[in-house]
């Protein structure tokens, strides 16, 4: 991760506004065993306003690293103040290993408080240096599952998704708000769930192997829900 941080005080009493920056470098070392992590970096203007960002980062079984981050401003009398006047959390993205084009943020904050115009400012990417993934420990998440009713049999829900892994030895396909799991052979990339009852299902797929599962499929549309 690099990247710059700016926090500024904001003018007062027989005191100007000052403005201090940071070169933010930093890395952590994550595994499937130990698969999250957080980097932190902090700046303070004036003795009174520091600045914080936090990059919250999870690697997923498919080995793509997920990043979350959070700029927050603080006021007080002195720079180890813990009285938060304002927080921005920046977009979630992942990013995918084997040297691509890094993630990149724009963040800033303002201290909330009137006539204290504080602020907090952050310009930082993050890139991974990983393995690919593929042969590499648990199987990639497979993607793009749509679920259909059968209008000629209600009980029954087709579902086809894309298999995106090259060492599964296998699929489980699970039901919500049924709690049921199905289990099916490597290199499948549709089934038939019958004998359903009545209501709306959603379903999710996961690939597995000797090594472990690879996270389910999200439920975020209505393609994987019918």
């Amino acid at each position: 991760m690099t990247g710059t941080l700016t926090v500024s005080n904001a003018p007062s009493l027989g005191k100007g506004r000052v403005t201090q920056s940071v070169t933010l470098s930093g890395m952590v070392k994550l595994t499937h065993d130990r698969a999250d992590g957080t980097m932190t970096f902090a700046r303070c203007a004036g003795g009174e306003t520091r600045g914080e960002l936090s990059v919250q980062v999870h690697l997923r079984s498919d080995e793509m690293v997920v990043a979350t981050p959070t700029l927050r401003i603080y006021e007080g009398s002195s720079c180890n103040s813990n009285d938060l006047d304002g927080t921005s959390g920046g977009l979630q993205q992942g990013i995918r290993p084997g040297g691509r084009s890094p993630s990149n943020w724009q963040m800033s904050v303002e201290n909330g408080e009137v006539g204290s115009p504080d602020y907090a400012r952050v310009n930082f990417s993050v890139s991974q240096k990983g393995g690919t993934g593929i042969g590499i420990g648990r199987p990639a998440e497979p993607s793009n599952v749509v679920a259909t009713r059968d209008p000629a049999d209600p009980t029954r829900v087709n579902l086809e998704w894309t298999d995106t892994a090259t060492d599964e030895t296998g699929f489980q396909i699970f039901s919500n708000p049924l709690g049921q799991t199905k289990n099916l052979p490597a290199n499948s990339s549709s089934f038939a769930w019958t004998g359903l009852p009545p209501g709306r299902q959603c379903f999710q797929v996961r690939a597995v192997n000797d090594a472990g599962e690879s996270d389910w499929t999200p439920v975020r549309a209505n393609v994987e829900c019918a």
